[in-house]
């Protein structure tokens, strides 16, 4: 077997391992858990394909206009998404 297609087996390896523990691991692994609530509207659900990206987390919020408006005051709500 040459060296090639050892690497490319080892890599396939390691990346399915991988897989297989980010997938067990589910929602805590994303960050996106039902039940959260939006920091901007506190007590509105947030939606998974709403979020921003602050301070190496991501923040869910509920709707296109709370992610504006936590992009314009990430300090105000960021409080609220702890």
């Amino acid at each position: 077997m040459s060296m090639r297609k050892r690497t490319s087996q080892a890599f396939l390896a390691a990346a399915g391992a991988v897989l297989a523990v980010m997938a067990s691991s589910g929602p805590a692994w994303c960050g996106f858990e039902k039940g959260q609530t939006c920091p901007v509207m506190p007590g509105r659900p947030v939606k998974e394909n709403f979020f921003v990206d602050y301070n190496g987390k991501r923040v869910y919020l509920c709707c296109a206009p709370c992610v504006k408006a936590f992009k314009k005051h990430p300090e105000k709500y960021s409080k609220n998404s702890e």
